[in-house]
């Protein structure tokens, strides 16, 4: 499910330490909301603008195989 919430700073802490086996450079923090707890991103670390750039240079080659792919075929 994705949302987008508004969250008061009181129910806005640090991002715990999860261990040396899962990355946290990209949380932001944690929220509670409704007695659940949210993980919040720190976006610019999500993906950098490269990677955002190659996710859309394969999705722009992928559709241009497959252009290819059915005129060759027809």
């Amino acid at each position: 499910m994705n949302e987008v919430l508004d969250i008061s700073s009181e129910n806005i802490e640090d991002a715990p330490s999860f261990g040396v086996k899962i990355r946290t450079d990209f949380i932001q923090a944690m929220g509670k909301v409704d007695g659940r707890f949210v993980i919040l991103l720190d976006v610019a670390r999500v993906l950098s603008v490269e990677e955002i750039a190659q996710l859309a240079s394969r999705g722009t080659d992928t559709v241009a195989a497959a252009a290819q792919a059915e005129t060759s075929a027809a």
